[in-house]
């Protein structure tokens, strides 16, 4: 008995006029939109990122980062937390992209600083978060570094959110940046004696690190410093 195989090449085909925020939220939303990948409009550029991501230093590290700082928020009732998958939408900044986390505070949320919101009228679907959280979370991987560390750092900071974390896990170090904003950018903020780093955002200290398990892989912990 014979087996057949199907192969195929997948494309994405990005439509004429989505090259500008409005026309890239009508194919975000339509049904030609590709079902797999992450596709952000940055400034005027479309990214387009189809790869899986990587296990241990990607999936599992943004798991422990939302499961945790979750945890944080709601222990200290604090505001809401948006996972991966969630658009984030800003008119000033000319932005529209996925983040691996979001938080926004009780305040920014009542202001109308950032808001759920519908694309089409009177939907009841919220499927957009529109305006600026306090603290964006991305994590760098092979096929992302430019799009994190520059284009999107760029763009953050012009869209007025206040914190942004650029973790890389995939050397041997974990490289935990915690971005605060400054007079024309991001800066880093510099680490306490023992590696804490202090958000303005949480008023907390955090130290992130990672232990091997032959079984499990690599499993990530975010320390909160006691006060």
């Amino acid at each position: 008995m014979s087996t057949a195989y199907i192969s195929f090449e997948e494309q994405v085909r990005i439509p004429s006029d989505a090259f500008d925020l409005p026309g890239f939220r009508r194919w975000v939303h339509s049904d030609d939109y590709p079902e797999r990948g992450k596709i952000s409009f940055i400034d005027g550029e479309i990214v387009v990122d189809l790869s899986p991501e990587e296990i241990s230093s990607h999936a599992q590290l943004k798991l422990s980062i939302h499961a945790q700082l979750w945890m944080f928020v709601r222990k200290h009732k604090l505001g809401k937390c948006y996972p991966d998958g969630v658009l984030l939408i800003n008119e000033a900044a000319n932005v529209s992209n996925e983040p691996d986390f979001m938080y926004c505070s009780v305040d920014s949320l009542k202001s109308g600083r950032v808001q759920a919101r519908e694309f089409v009228a009177d939907s009841g679907r919220f499927v957009e978060l529109a305006g600026s959280p306090d603290l964006v979370v991305e994590l760098v991987s092979r096929t992302s570094v430019r799009k994190d560390t520059k284009l999107l750092r760029d763009r953050y900071y012009a869209a007025g959110i206040d914190e942004y974390w650029l973790i890389d896990a995939r050397g041997e170090e974990i490289d935990f940046k915690l971005l605060k904003r400054g007079k024309s950018g991001y800066l880093e903020t510099n680490p306490d004696d023992d590696g804490f780093l202090r958000s303005t955002v949480l008023n907390a200290s955090f130290l992130l690190t990672r232990a091997w398990n032959e079984i499990l892989g690599f499993e990530y912990t975010l320390r909160e410093l006691e006060q």
